[in-house]
C-alpha cells in the first residue's frame, strides 16, 4: 500500500458442475470502511508478483498532517485543492470520536456477484466493526469489538438473510490486528492517500455545503498496508496486485469530515496455483454524532 508478467491466456471451456466447482474455489470474501475487505476470483494465467512492494513503508509516504492543517486554517477545500483536502478529510475523521460508517459494495467474478455489506461504530475509545459478504457460492462474516485496549473477533453464520454470531471467537491486540490487517479499526480506509501516492485530482467542485472531487492513486505506493488485509481474510498465498491504479472519489463537508468515499478497484490475486482477476466498488457514508449503538455479540444480523 513490479510490474506483472504477461502471458498469453489460453481460453478453457467448462461443463456447468465443473464451472460451479471452480467459483467455489475462486470466491473467497474479503471486505473493507474505507476500508471493506473481498477478494472475487476470476482465473487468468498471469503470474502474480507481490515483490513490487518490498522496501515501501507507510512512514515514506505519508505526509506531515500538521503542515497541512496549518496550510488549511481559513480555507474552503476548494481553496486547499483536492490531495491535501483528502489529507485532512482522512484525518479528521479517523480520529473524530463518534461516527458511523455504513458500507455496501459488490465484487465481481466469472460472472458471479459478491454482495458486501459493513459497518463500523466509534463511540469515543470503543469501536465496532461488521463486515458480510455473500454470493450465491459465498457467505462469510466477521465481526470485530475494540474496549479496554483488546479486540474480540467473532466469525458469523450466513443463514437466508440472518447473519448469527455463534461461530469461532478470537482475542488480538491492538497490535496484532494493525500488524495482519495494515491498519487500526478507526482507521476507514487502509488505503495510503498523500501527495507521494496520489497521481492526480480533479477539481474540487462545491455543492449545498458540500465538496466533491476524485483522486486517482498509484496502485503500488497507496495498497501496502491495504493487501496485508486482503491477503489475511481472503487467504491468498501472495498480496494481491493492481492492475489499474485506484480511483478514489470523496465528498466532504465545510469541516473537513468524510461524508462519502467510493473506491474503485481491479486486482489480480493468488490462491495457491490460481491467479484470478476481480473488479469492485465500495461505498462508505458517515454520520456524525448521533446515538450510535453497538450490538451485542449475541444479536444477529440482517441481511
Amino acid at each position: 500500500m513490479k510490474s506483472v508478467a504477461n502471458k498469453q491466456i489460453k481460453k478453457i471451456k467448462y461443463r456447468s458442475s465443473e464451472r460451479q466447482l471452480l467459483v467455489n474455489i475462486l470466491i473467497v470474501a474479503m471486505v473493507g470502511i474505507f476500508t471493506g475487505f473481498l477478494i472475487g476470483m476470476w482465473f487468468v494465467a498471469n503470474k502474480v508478483d507481490d515483490s513490487m512492494y518490498d522496501g515501501l513503508t507507510e512512514a515514506m509516504l505519508v505526509d506531515n498532517v500538521v503542515l497541512i492543517k496549518e496550510e488549511a486554517n481559513g480555507k474552503t477545500p476548494t481553496q486547499l485543492g483536492g490531495v491535501k483536502s483528502a489529507v485532512l478529510a482522512l484525518d479528521t475523521t479517523f480520529n473524530y470520536p463518534v461516527v458511523q460508517v455504513e458500507g455496501v459494495g459488490s465484487v465481481v467474478a466469472m460472472g458471479v456477484n459478491q454482495a458486501i455489506k459493513s459497518k463500523t461504530i466509534r463511540l469515543n475509545d470503543k469501536i465496532f466493526l461488521e463486515n458480510v459478504s455473500v454470493s450465491s457460492f459465498v457467505k462469510a462474516a466477521d465481526r470485530f469489538y475494540l474496549e479496554n485496549n483488546s479486540i474480540k473477533w467473532v466469525k458469523g453464520n450466513v443463514s437466508g438473510s440472518t447473519v448469527t454470531w455463534n461461530g469461532k471467537t478470537s482475542t488480538l491486540s491492538p497490535e496484532e490486528y494493525e500488524s495482519l490487517m495494515g491498519g487500526n479499526l478507526n482507521e476507514y480506509t487502509k488505503l495510503i492517500v498523500s501527495s507521494k501516492t496520489a497521481i492526480k485530482s480533479t477539481e474540487v467542485k462545491e455543492e449545498n455545503g458540500c465538496y466533491t472531487f476524485t483522486l486517482t492513486l498509484d496502485k503500488v505506493k497507496s495498497v501496502i498496508n491495504y493487501v496485508k488485509s486482503m491477503k489475511e481474510t481472503g487467504g491468498l498465498s501472495a498480496y494481491p496486485v493492481f492492475n489499474t491504479n485506484i480511483e478514489l472519489q470523496l465528498t466532504i463537508d465545510s469541516n473537513y469530515k468524510l461524508i462519502k468515499l467510493v473506491s474503485k478497484e481491479n486486482y489480480t490475486a493468488k490462491m495457491g496455483p490460481i491467479n484470478a482477476k476481480s473488479a469492485g466498488t465500495l461505498t462508505n457514508t458517515f454520520t456524525y454524532d448521533g446515538d450510535f449503538v453497538v450490538p451485542d455479540v449475541s444479536q444477529n444480523s440482517s441481511l
